[in-house]
């Protein structure tokens, strides 16, 4: 009955969706002493009716989140339960491995480094070191931006599948301020994009935010695989583009080469 107090400290919360709750509460029921459970087993554990369980662990088993076991009768995790962590697992990885790197190129530029992740259809800050010379946005590890108008989202989506980036297109359409992007059937972002995986790097002209400049290139597994984009970030009142590029540009492609290499790549 561990999941139990979950349910009743938030029953009172208008916002809390019960049955979402009672699902979770299934999925956290197993672990490495109960790996394999029946409906039994896991309506003691939460509390909940064995009717409700099965209706539960049959709408888990068809997203694939359980999956039952033919010899017992009863059910275990399914491999899809991977997909809810997989995200951040990887980026602490990412994380760990990149960061005497991004230290290093922080200290050497002078400039702030930022490291993020894609994830749905925008990007996540893993990792952020900041200097006093940066434009004052509040932007900060877990912080969440756009792809289509930085310079690590640009990276980022360049580097996806034409059925991801068919989805995204439509997603942007949703976005008042991204929606010339979206014409023609993305002409303008398609042409964007193509331009950053040609190149390997993708520049941000204070886009983002009136004042910032930023180059970012993006970190590769050893499955080829782009998992992450570094960036510097700059005031545009001391970087212009050109000097943005000469300076800065070659420490970055070195600093991302540099992480994925100890990656694998």
């Amino acid at each position: 009955m561990r999941n139990n107090k979950i349910l009743d400290n938030n029953k009172k919360d208008t916002g809390f969706v019960k049955s979402l709750a009672r699902g979770l509460s299934i999925l956290g029921s197993f672990d490495a002493s109960n790996p394999i459970m029946g409906i039994t087993e896991l309506a003691r554990m939460t509390s909940l009716p064995k009717s409700t369980v099965y209706r539960l662990i049959q709408t888990l088993c068809a997203l694939r989140y359980v999956i039952p076991d033919d010899i017992s009768n009863k059910y275990m995790l399914g491999p899809k339960v991977l997909d809810l962590g997989f995200t951040v697992l990887s980026s602490l990885d990412l994380k760990d491995v990149a960061a005497p790197y991004l230290r290093m190129l922080s200290k050497s530029s002078g400039e702030t480094v930022n490291l993020a992740i894609l994830d749905g259809w925008q990007l996540v800050y893993v990792e952020r070191l900041k200097t006093q010379k940066i434009v004052n946005i509040n932007l900060h590890i877990g912080s969440r931006l756009e792809l289509y108008n930085t310079s690590m989202g640009r990276v980022l989506a360049a580097f996806q599948s034409e059925d991801w980036l068919s989805q995204y297109l439509e997603y942007l359409k949703h976005i008042p301020e991204a929606r010339r992007h979206c014409l023609n059937g993305g002409k303008i972002f398609r042409g964007i994009l193509a331009d950053v995986k040609e190149k390997g790097y993708a520049i941000n002209n204070e886009e983002l935010a009136p004042g910032l400049r930023s180059v970012a290139a993006p970190v590769q597994n050893r499955q080829s695989k782009v998992i992450g984009a570094v960036n510097i970030a700059v005031s545009s009142s001391f970087f212009s583009l050109e000097r943005l590029k000469q300076e800065l540009l070659p420490p970055l492609l070195e600093t991302t080469q540099a992480i994925s290499a100890a990656l694998g790549y």
